[in-house]
C-alpha cells in the first residue's frame, strides 16, 4: 500500500502550487526535483550531510543553501539536475513554506517506487499541463512483460514517450541507458535520482548523432531496444537518402518511427519493441521496411492497441515485437482492442487490462478470437500488410461474414455509378452551386441544405451535368468523416443556380439497376451489416480515409420485394421524423426570440 503514498505527495505538491499561482509550464519540473530532494533526504544523499529540516521552510536563505549545494554536488546527475535553471530558487518563500512541510511528513514512509508512481500520477491526473503524448502506463507494463526478466541485461531506449517505460525497467535492472532530445526539465534524471536502480540518461538526437558508438563507424550494442516514437515526424533528408557512417538507414523511410526502428535493430541484438501508427502497417511508403522485417525473420509479432490508450491523440497504435538475431517464419498477431482487454479510465481514455491473458496468447500458435498465427508466406502474397483486420476478424465481421456468405449479394458497383463533384472556380463563375460535406450528414433522413457556396462555368457543367446531385443520390464521405453517408432530399434543385455537388472528400453513390432503388441501398448501408462492412475499410494514422476501390467491391445483399418495402418505408419515416424535429426546433427558436427583444 505504501507505493501509493507517492502519487498523494505528487497530487498534493501540484495542489500547492496552483493554490500559489505557479507557472503551469514548468509545474511538472518543480514538482519531480521537490520529491527528488525528498528522495535524496531520505537515503542520506544530499550534500554536506545536510538533510531536510522545518528551518528550511522558514528561512529562504537556509534553502538556497540547500539548492547551491546541490548544483556543487560531486554527483554528476544530481548536479546536471539541480543546475539546469534557477525553478527552486525563484519558489516564493509561502510556497516553499507548504511545500517542505509536506514533504516532511512523507520523511518516515517508506515510498516504494518513487519514479515509477511520479510520472504514473502525472500522465494519469495531469495530462494538460505537459506538452508530451504519453502512451496509458498499462502499455509500458505490457512492454516491460513482453521483455521478461530485465535483470541482467542492458536495455536501450530512446524517444521522449518511452520515458515512463524506463523508470519500470530501472526498478529490477542496473543496466538501463536512455537517450533522449527532450532536455526539458532534466525530467528524466530527476527520476533517475528517485528510481531505485539510477539509469542513464543522454541528451541528443539518436538518429542525427547517436551518443552510444564504440567509434565513428559503430554502435555500442545493448540486449533490449525500445522506442515509443513520435507520431507523424518526418526526417531529415540526410537520413532518408542513408548518409550515415553506421549504415543504418538501408532501407529508405520518411518518418522517424520507421527511422526508429532501423536505428534499434542496428543497436541491439536480442528484442526491440517499437511503437507505430496504424498507417505504418499497410503504407506504400513503409511497404519495403515491412518485406525486410519479415523476410529477415525478424518480426515476431503485431499487437493491436486501442485508439484512446495515448494522452495527446486518438490516433490508433500497434507494437511491433522484432528480434533482430530471429528465424521467425511466421508473425503472431494479437489484438488487445476487445471488451475482454480495455477499460475506460476517462471519457476519452483507456486502458488496458489482462495484460498476462494477452502474454499467453502471443506464447500460444493457436487460432483464437483475438490472436492467430500468419506465415511469412501469406504476409507476402498480402504484399506485406501488417494491419490485423486482414488476419483476425472481429466477432462482429464474423457474424456479418456468415450472413453475407448465406445470402444472395451483388458487389456495389454492379449496381450503381460513382460520380465526382465538379471543378470549382475560386472566383466568381457562371453558376453557383452549394458544396456538401460531411457536416450537412444527418444521422437521420435527408441531408440539410448546404451553405458553402462555389462557382462553375458554363462549359463545366454543359460537360457534366450528371456532377450535380439528384433526387435520392446517395453521399459517401471518403476522407476525414470516413464512412459517414446521408441521402439527397427529393426536392433537391437541378437546375441552374443553387443546384448541389458534393465537396472532394465525398463521393456520389447513384442506383443504375430497377432491381435496387435508391432508398433501399441507403437503408442497407446504413444496417449494423452495412455500418459494419464500411468499418472494416477505414485507414489512415492521421486522416481516416476509405479506398474507392475497396468501397466499390462490398457485397450488397438483394433484398426481398418484403424487405424493399420495409427499407423504403423505414426512410419515409426518417425523413417525416427530421422534418416534424426541424418544424419544433422553428417553433422553439420563435417563442424564444418573443422574449426580451432588443
Amino acid at each position: 500500500m505504501q507505493k501509493y503514498k507517492t502519487k498523494e505527495l505528487v497530487i498534493s505538491l501540484y495542489d500547492l502550487m496552483h493554490q500559489y499561482g505557479i507557472r503551469r509550464h514548468n509545474e511538472n519540473e518543480i514538482a519531480l526535483k521537490l520529491a527528488a530532494i525528498l528522495v535524496l533526504s531520505k537515503e542520506g544523499k544530499l550534500p554536506k550531510g545536510l538533510k531536510l529540516s522545518q528551518s528550511l521552510a522558514e528561512y529562504k536563505g537556509e534553502w538556497l543553501a540547500l539548492v547551491e549545494a546541490l548544483k556543487a554536488s560531486e554527483d554528476s546527475q544530481i548536479q546536471r539536475v539541480f543546475s539546469h535553471d534557477n525553478a527552486l530558487e525563484d519558489l516564493p518563500l509561502p510556497f516553499l513554506h507548504s511545500a517542505i512541510n509536506t514533504l516532511l511528513k512523507y520523511e518516515d514512509i517508506t515510498l516504494e517506487s518513487p519514479a515509477v508512481d511520479s510520472i504514473r500520477t502525472i500522465i494519469s491526473n495531469f495530462t494538460l499541463s505537459t506538452s508530451e503524448g504519453f502512451t496509458d502506463f498499462s502499455v509500458y507494463m505490457l512492454a516491460n512483460a513482453l521483455l521478461g526478466d530485465t535483470s541482467g541485461k542492458t536495455t536501450y531506449l530512446m524517444s521522449p514517450a518511452s520515458l515512463p517505460l524506463v523508470t519500470i525497467i530501472s526498478e529490477e535492472s542496473e543496466s538501463v541507458y536512455y537517450e533522449t532530445i527532450n532536455q526539458s526539465g532534466m525530467i528524466a534524471d530527476t527520476l533517475s535520482l528517485m528510481s531505485k536502480n539510477e539509469f542513464e540518461v543522454s541528451y541528443s538526437d539518436a538518429l542525427h548523432k547517436p551518443s552510444y558508438t564504440k567509434s565513428k563507424n559503430e554502435l555500442e550494442i545493448f540486449d533490449y531496444g525500445i522506442s515509443f516514437s513520435p507520431m507523424g515526424v518526418t526526417v531529415p533528408k540526410h537520413i532518408s537518402d542513408n548518409i550515415d557512417t553506421y549504415d543504418r538507414f538501408i532501407i529508405p523511410t520518411k518518418k522517424v518511427e520507421s527511422a526508429n526502428i532501423l536505428h534499434l535493430i542496428k543497436q541491439c541484438r536480442e528484442t526491440v519493441i517499437v511503437s507505430v501508427t496504424q498507417g505504418f502497417l499497410y503504407s506504400t511508403m513503409e511497404k519495403e521496411l515491412r518485406q525486410y522485417l519479415v523476410n529477415q525473420g525478424m518480426l515476431k509479432a503485431v499487437i493491436s492497441l486501442p485508439s484512446g490508450i495515448w494522452t495527446g491523440t486518438a490516433i490508433k497504435t500497434s507494437l511491433l515485437l522484432i528480434e533482430p538475431n530471429g528465424n521467425n517464419q511466421s508473425v503472431r498477431f494479437i489484438d488487445v482492442t476487445g471488451k475482454e482487454f480495455i477499460r475506460k479510465t476517462t471519457k476519452r481514455l483507456l486502458s488496458l487490462r489482462n495484460i498476462d491473458i494477452a502474454l499467453r496468447n502471443l506464447a500460444s500458435n493457436e487460432k483464437l478470437d483475438c490472436a492467430t498465427t500468419v506465415s511469412a508466406l501469406t504476409l507476402k502474397e498480402h504484399e506485406y500488410h501488417l494491419d490485423i483486420g486482414r488476419y483476425l476478424l472481429d466477432p462482429e465481421e464474423k457474424t456479418v461474414n456468415k450472413i453475407l456468405e448465406e445470402a444472395k449479394t451483388v458487389t456495389l458497383d454492379s449496381i450503381v455509378r460513382f460520380e465526382r463533384g465538379l471543378s470549382v472556380k475560386p472566383e466568381k463563375g457562371d453558376y453557383t452551386v452549394l458544396e456538401v460535406g460531411a457536416s450537412e450528414l444527418n444521422d437521420i433522413g435527408d441531408i440539410s441544405t448546404p451553405t458553402k457556396e462555389a462557382y462553375i462555368s458554363e462549359s463545366e457543367r454543359a460537360k457534366n451535368q450528371s456532377g450535380f446531385l439528384q433526387p435520392n443520390d446517395i453521399i459517401f464521405i471518403l476522407k476525414g468523416s470516413a464512412g459517414k453517408l446521408g441521402i439527397v432530399p427529393e426536392d433537391v434543385p437541378t437546375t441552374g443556380d443553387g443546384c448541389w455537388m458534393v465537396n472532394r472528400s465525398a463521393i456520389v453513390i447513384r442506383t443504375t439497376s430497377d432491381k435496387m432503388n435508391p432508398k433501399v441501398l441507403y437503408a442497407y448501408l446504413k444496417s449494423h451489416i452495412g455500418q459494419t462492412q464500411i468499418a472494416s475499410l477505414v485507414k489512415g494514422a492521421t486522416i481516416p480515409n476509405i479506398s474507392l476501390k475497396e468501397l466499390k467491391q462490398i457485397p450488397v445483399i438483394v433484398p426481398s420485394d418484403d424487405e424493399q418495402e420495409q427499407a423504403i418505408e423505414c426512410v419515409d419515416k426518417s425523413r417525416e421524423t427530421q422534418q416534424t424535429i426541424q418544424k419544433l426546433l422553428l417553433e422553439q427558436q420563435a417563442r424564444q426570440d418573443q422574449l426580451w427583444k432588443l
